[in-house]
């Protein structure tokens, strides 16, 4: 984001802590990623941007994630028109994978963005529709790197961590009593309220199944506030406000309680690792270092070091210790199998 940009969104938040005193975190993120100037305006996200997510790393992953998709489609009775929803659709860069693995269906697939910047960019994608926010009763809804975006409140101990302003306009934390269950008094707490909030949307919508794809961890959130810029960690994250990602990692042992609290089905979350080979990364692998192995033979040397790098970047969707780490959970209306692939 530019300079203007960030100055503008800088004034809305002192307008805020103006009016109404020291905000909630939650507050601050809405301002700063989600306000008229904020960080989402413009997307942010590949190679040019502050960060990368899956499926800019390679197509395999909409691949396969249609393939998971056409599964659930089944388990729900294959209806025709299938209403499929992203919720948190970016730049696109999963709907036209999604929409290309999709043909054959009558698909009718929605992307859901809350950033006037970002719908701009989706009304260019064929095939897709485009809403402010999730209506309906979708078959299938898919989110991406989308829970640990949305707003959280961070407590420490029995005291809540705000935002307020010196006198001289600079930004800086401050504590106040918490009103609700504490948490250990020498360890920051998220409070996820943006994604429970979206889970109980999700109550009100789905008719079949949602699939939920974040960093996180089961009985934690898997670390504090940061943000991304340009790739890199950001720790100061009222520093620029607006002009960088704010997260924390999911919780998915409490988005499961909430889920379930809500009337939904919540199957076991696993990794992305865990899934991906569940609906067949390692058998495409094989297929591809057999295509780069004919392409030699082929004396095609530029084609199969095209298709060696492919195949590296791909590997890192299922490492460990990269976006193998992700998580998957699998919530679905009562009475849905538990789909197949999930181990």
């Amino acid at each position: 984001m530019d300079g203007n940009g960030v100055e503008a969104t800088r004034r809305a938040l002192l307008d805020a802590i103006r009016d109404h005193g020291p905000i909630g975190f939650d507050e601050f993120m809405t301002i700063a990623l989600y306000g008229p100037e904020g960080y989402y305006a413009r997307p942010p996200i590949g190679p040019a941007g502050d960060f990368l997510t899956s499926p800019h790393v390679h197509p395999v992953f909409g691949m396969l994630l249609a393939k998971a998709i056409r599964s659930l489609h089944t388990g729900i009775g294959a209806p025709a028109p299938f209403r499929l929803a992203e919720v948190g659709a970016g730049d696109g860069t999963l709907a036209r994978q999604l929409l290309a693995e999709l043909v054959g269906l009558d698909l009718r697939y929605t992307a859901v963005e809350i950033s006037s910047g970002t719908r701009e960019a989706l009304a260019s994608v064929d095939g897709l529709e485009v809403a402010t926010e999730l209506t309906g009763s979708p078959h299938v809804i898919v989110a991406n790197e989308l829970l640990d975006n949305l707003p959280f409140r961070r407590i420490r101990g029995d005291r809540e961590i705000v935002v307020t302003a010196t006198d001289d306009g600079i930004l800086a934390e401050t504590e106040i009593p918490w009103d609700g269950e504490p948490g250990p008094p020498d360890v920051e707490t998220i409070v996820p309220i943006g994604a429970l909030a979206f889970v109980v949307r999700l109550a009100e919508t789905l008719a079949g199944y949602a699939v939920l794809i974040d960093y996180g961890d089961v009985g934690s959130s898997g670390g504090g506030a940061h943000g991304y810029r340009a790739h890199r960690v950001v720790e100061d994250t009222l520093l620029d406000p607006g002009g960088a990602d704010i997260t924390a990692g999911v919780d998915f042992e409490q988005i499961a309680r909430r889920a379930h609290a809500d009337g939904l089905v919540a199957f076991p979350s696993i990794t992305q690792r865990e899934a991906l080979v569940g609906l067949g990364f390692d058998t495409w692998l094989r297929s591809e270092l057999e295509r780069q192995t004919d392409l030699l033979d082929a004396s095609q040397g530029l084609e199969a070091v095209r298709t060696w790098g492919g195949r590296s970047r791909a590997t890192l969707l299922v490492d460990p210790s990269a976006l193998g780490r992700l998580r998957w959970l699998v919530v679905a209306s009562p009475g849905l199998p538990r789909p197949a692939w999930l181990p």
